[in-house]
């Protein structure tokens, strides 16, 4: 018995270990992406005018950058400065939104070489997607129509805008930390940009091979009770764990994909999963909620148009009986045509996040 339970400590201590450096992976890789392609978009997001390019562009640029909290911070920024409209700041940051899903779909894809841990995965990759893209359909045309977020939160920035004070940026312990460990990436690749992404894609492999394999012994030792019983025991609370770990990492990006292995080992069902990636669209925002508290209240109101796409789609889509289940059945089925060709998430990822926004804004410019 007590072997058993110092196994399991060490155990979890490995997931930790493993988790930790797997992390150092996520961010290595977005680091080295940034690197080649920042300069791509940021130079692409400021050079539209029409407010459906700008969706796409929001898209394959957070898709480049894999964090949608770097791309909306980015626009705040260019909002604060004049470079970019309000109007054509909010489709931009919708684009965002989606494109951040990119990173669940490339972890999701490790677990390729087994089939029910694939399936469980992906779909845990998807429901994410399928909310943040039914989120779009239903309220971009809204925004064009009536300004809907553009009027929310221009009404909400001019009731604070008397009480805003400058204040710092907010510096998570865990982003220091894992910061600590990507330094040290980017100086065993030599300063290369390639090496880095290579070695950040190995890491990450590595690390969520190791994570899964502990994840599926300790589920038999029942340790997905614990997470049953606090994180995951109701939509709120796994709502609430969403919103508060994407506070702290700042990048919804890591957090929803430090969850798909523990929906591809068993221990998190795909219904748990789906109100925790809702929180982490919430708690995503925060990082440009802060950024523009240094700026002016344009940049503020940009930064609440992201907060109020995110609420008003959690109560339009998951609020509503009607539509609350689509993501999941759609994640179900896209995991079981993806569990009988398996280059689909590979397809499905190069037209979703590049094929697509490439072709609009190429015909759109």
């Amino acid at each position: 018995m007590a072997n058993d339970r110092y196994n399991t400590i060490l155990k979890i201590v490995g997931v930790f270990c493993f988790l930790y450096l797997f992390l150092v992976g996520i961010k290595g890789l977005s680091i080295g992406i940034k690197y080649l392609g920042g300069d791509f978009a940021r130079t692409v997001i400021s050079t539209t005018s029409n407010s459906f390019v700008a969706l796409f562009i929001g898209i394959i640029s957070t898709a480049i950058f894999q964090s949608s909290s770097t791309t909306t911070s980015l626009i705040v920024g260019m909002v604060s400065a004049g470079a970019l409209t309000l109007s054509g700041a909010i489709p931009m940051i919708m684009g965002a939104n989606i494109g951040t899903t990119i990173t669940n779909i490339l972890v999701s894809i490790g677990h390729i070489n087994r089939s029910n841990e694939f399936k469980r995965a992906f779909a845990a990759a998807t429901v994410h997607d399928f909310f943040n893209v039914i989120a779009v359909i239903i309220l971009f045309p809204l925004e064009m129509a009536f300004g809907i977020l553009e009027k929310s939160a221009t009404g909400l920035g001019n009731i604070l805008f008397g009480k805003v004070s400058t204040a710092e940026i907010f510096n998570s312990p865990i982003k220091t930390a894992i910061k600590w460990g990507t330094n040290h990436l980017e100086t065993l690749s030599f300063g290369n940009n390639v090496l880095l992404i290579i070695f950040s894609v190995l890491l990450t492999f590595a690390m969520l091979f190791g994570i899964v394999k502990i994840l599926r012994s300790l589920v038999l030792n029942k340790v997905g009770i614990f997470f049953d019983q606090y994180f995951f025991s109701s939509a709120i609370t796994a709502f609430g764990f969403g919103v508060i770990l994407t506070i702290l990492v700042q990048s919804s990006s890591i957090t929803t994909s430090t969850i798909i292995p523990l929906a591809g080992a068993g221990v998190l069902t795909l219904r748990q999963i789906y109100p925790f990636t809702l929180g982490a669209n919430i708690g995503t925002t925060v990082t440009a909620l802060l950024a523009s508290l240094t700026l002016n209240v344009t940049a503020m109101v940009a930064a609440f148009s992201h907060l109020f796409f995110n609420i008003f789609g959690i109560v339009i889509i998951y609020l509503n009986p009607l539509l609350r289940n689509i993501p999941i059945k759609l994640a179900e089925w896209i995991a079981n045509v993806a569990l009988k060709n398996k280059v689909l998430p590979i397809i499905y990822l190069l037209i979703i996040f590049f094929g697509i926004p490439l072709i609009i804004i190429i015909l759109g410019s």
